[in-house]
């Protein structure tokens, strides 16, 4: 045997393995076969009616304090002064027409945002992050234990707003434990669709998420039946498949005949389902992500899907340096494809279905390092859609001040709001019943209910 045909398939065993990971990883699979068990009482067939959540995630931590800024004669001067440099200037600040706390703005770069808010189309959920327990800063300089493990590491937080649990060995995320208790355990498709790549948000304790691209699925190269001169490759192919002959082959080759039947739904579905010509104008691929997600929730009917986990991202947000620069294009890639995708639910009629919100792995701190801001802590998420309270700040504003209660130490602010009562609030919105959010949110009881209601 050639050395490049060990190599290939030595490469083939370590993909195979790795993707039958999730069948013999996390609780073993004796609990697993007992969720399956306790899920087929709960999957969708429960629901007469059709509900989507879409998760952007901004990686790289987004400075969401040059996001909502105040904008009275005081409070900006407040605000001027501690971010320095990096401040913006107060008349060209695009006011929110709210009375939930201070005066408030958003910058230029973020105009769409300002007009989706004043519509009532958007809100803003302020000063939110990873808790272990409620805690003052007394406390949390006292007691270190209180303070969420690895907490600016980036990794790390990446993995508590995902998992929603302050632990960073979890192996699933709180969209993929709500998947685990509304999927149809009767069908290999999954629910749950990332057009922002492999995350943890939705990878549940059974549920796994299917990947695609802004173009749609992503076929085998050299298996795709659009093609017919890969006929006769399929044929023999699938008769390997079916000569399997122990348990651990036949598993694999009934995996890769459910990828293979999931894109020929897939594809059939999405056929039925339009290109937009809704003007994402600079959205960037971000709005191309959006644009398949408002696809695809179009095609939901097809699918007989009745609830959909989406999660899409963006990158570049670790602006240590250059942020005066880099991050209003961020700002505007993010806020034109939040308009962008609004337009294009309302213009297929699935608005009214649809809560999209924002995560990043942390804040950033409200000082400037002289060129940019460092890794902080809480910050600022948007949430969207119909459903929602809309045009409202909701939550805790802090003082735009250093070594106030709300900072933890240079600039880096003490949340005041968990993932757990904001993402409890999506999941009851989702349809989850109160123990069934407790399951996905097992801290929630050490927080109780937010002070605020993100539906009405």
């Amino acid at each position: 045997m050639s050395s490049n045909n060990q190599f290939s398939r030595r490469r083939f065993l370590k993909t195979s393995l790795a993707s039958l990971g999730a069948l013999t990883t996390s609780n073993g699979l004796a609990a697993q076969l007992q969720l399956a068990n306790a899920m087929t009482a709960q999957s969708t067939s429960r629901f007469t009616d059709y509900k989507a959540i879409v998760c952007i995630f901004l990686y790289g931590g987004n400075d969401s304090f040059n996001l909502l800024i105040p904008n009275s004669s005081n409070q900006y001067h407040d605000y001027a002064r501690t971010r320095q440099s990096l401040a913006l200037p107060l008349n060209e600040l695009i006011h929110l027409q709210q009375d939930d706390v201070m005066s408030l703005g958003v910058p230029q770069s973020a105009a769409a945002l300002g007009e989706l808010f004043n519509n009532g189309r958007a809100s803003i959920v302020s000063n939110m992050g990873p808790m272990i327990a409620p805690a003052s800063k007394s406390d949390l300089l006292n007691n270190t234990r209180l303070q969420p493990p690895q907490l600016f590491s980036h990794n790390d937080q990446q993995t508590l707003w995902q998992s929603g649990l302050a632990d960073t060995n979890i192996a699933s995320g709180w969209g993929g434990r709500m998947a685990d208790l509304v999927m149809d355990p009767h069908t290999s498709l999954p629910l749950s669709f990332s057009l922002g790549g492999t995350n943890l948000f939705q990878r549940g304790r059974l549920a796994q998420q299917y990947a695609m691209n802004k173009d749609g699925i992503e076929q085998f190269g050299a298996l795709d039946p659009q093609h017919e001169w890969n006929n006769t490759r399929i044929e023999h192919y699938l008769r390997v498949l079916d000569a399997a002959d122990d348990p651990f082959t036949r598993t694999y080759a009934q995996q890769l005949k459910n990828v293979r039947s999931n894109n020929t739904i897939l594809n059939t579905s999405l056929a039925s389902a339009s290109q937009t010509d809704i003007n994402y104008r600079s959205a960037g691929n971000l709005g191309e992500q959006l644009k398949m997600i408002a696809r695809m929730i179009e095609a939901q009917g097809a699918l007989n899907q009745p609830r959909q986990i989406f999660f899409a991202s963006l990158g570049g947000f670790d602006t240590h340096d250059n942020q005066v620069v880099l991050l209003p294009r961020l700002q505007e890639q993010l806020t034109h494809a939040l308009a962008g995708f609004d337009a294009d639910l309302q213009a297929r009629g699935m608005a009214q279905n649809v809560v999209t919100f924002t995560q990043s792995e942390f804040g950033r701190t409200l000082t400037s390092n002289g060129d940019g801001t460092d890794h902080g802590w809480a910050g600022h998420q948007i949430i969207m859609g119909d459903a929602i309270n809309g045009g409202c700040v909701f939550g805790h504003m802090p003082e735009q001040i250093i070594n106030t209660n709300d900072d933890l130490g240079d600039g880096r602010m003490i949340p005041t709001t968990s993932i757990d009562q904001f993402g409890a609030q999506i999941a009851q919105w989702f349809g989850l019943g109160h123990s069934e959010i407790n399951d996905v949110f097992p801290n929630l009881t050490r927080f109780g209910a937010a002070d605020f209601s993100l539906f009405g």
